[in-house]
């Protein structure tokens, strides 16, 4: 008797506890949106305008990329809160499994960037980080969240689409292309200065215009940003899994 006791008890108390921390999952808007900002952090318009581009970019591959706003986690950790919901919501599609949860905390001034499993290879934890201290966190900073969701989603989309490329690359980049360009202009110098030996200067033997074109070439490389515009309203979550892929970050 004092067995079943225990039982009941201790069924009771799981069951309260998992009723509670359900309730600190939100639960999908109805109609579903892509952006859900739970504290009135972005205006209606500011909304809107990361809701069609994230919609624009569903409609064109497929890939849904969730917004969602807390106040407070409720004592969750906040990659174990990201999860949750890319699982309970079923954020991207079911054959693809190719959504991407980006979760801020404002209260706990906490981010998120989760990775279903379609797109773990696309967006790898070390560049979700990237994103996050790179582009999300500067602006967040600052108090400027609705740039800071915005151009964290632009992110987002690049790397979806293999065009992000890391600030701590573009240093190493522009380093060698800084070195690159004055070996260009050495060449260009000794050319003009070079003119009346024999064989003609390097001007007058066509060398200088594949120079240019090279350092065109070089300098001209960057990746271009999609359209944000088009699309209809958001469909709705296609059921896609999370394996726990993703990075966290605080400002």
């Amino acid at each position: 008797m004092k067995l079943a006791k225990y039982f009941i008890l201790f069924f009771l108390v799981g069951f309260f506890v998992h009723t509670t921390n359900a309730q600190d999952i939100p639960k999908r808007s109805t109609p579903p949106r892509l952006v859900n900002d739970y504290t009135g952090t972005l205006t209606q318009d500011q909304a809107n305008a990361i809701e069609q581009k994230l919609v624009a970019f569903d409609d064109s591959t497929s890939t849904q990329i969730a917004v969602i706003i807390v106040s407070s986690l409720g004592g969750y950790d906040i990659s174990e809160f990201a999860l949750k919901l890319g699982r309970e919501w079923g954020v991207g599609g079911k054959d693809y499994n190719n959504g991407v949860v980006f979760l801020i905390a404002i209260g706990d001034r906490k981010i998120n960037i989760s990775t279903g499993y379609g797109v773990e290879g696309a967006l790898p934890d070390i560049t979700a980080k990237h994103i996050i201290d790179e582009v999300v966190k500067p602006n967040f900073k600052g108090n400027d969240y609705y740039r800071g969701v915005s151009e964290g989603t632009d992110a987002i989309i690049k790397a979806v689409k293999g065009e992000y490329k890391s600030a701590r690359k573009k240093d190493k980049g522009s380093a060698g292309g800084k070195i690159i360009m004055m070996v260009i202009l050495v060449i260009l110098f000794l050319s003009f200065t070079s003119g009346g030996n024999g064989g003609g200067s390097l001007m007058s033997r066509g060398g200088i215009g594949p120079m240019i074109l090279m350092g065109g070439a070089l300098g001209g490389f960057g990746g271009g940003r999609g359209s944000d515009s088009g699309g209809g309203g958001f469909g709705g979550f296609g059921g896609g899994s999370f394996g726990g892929g993703g990075a966290s970050g605080g400002w």
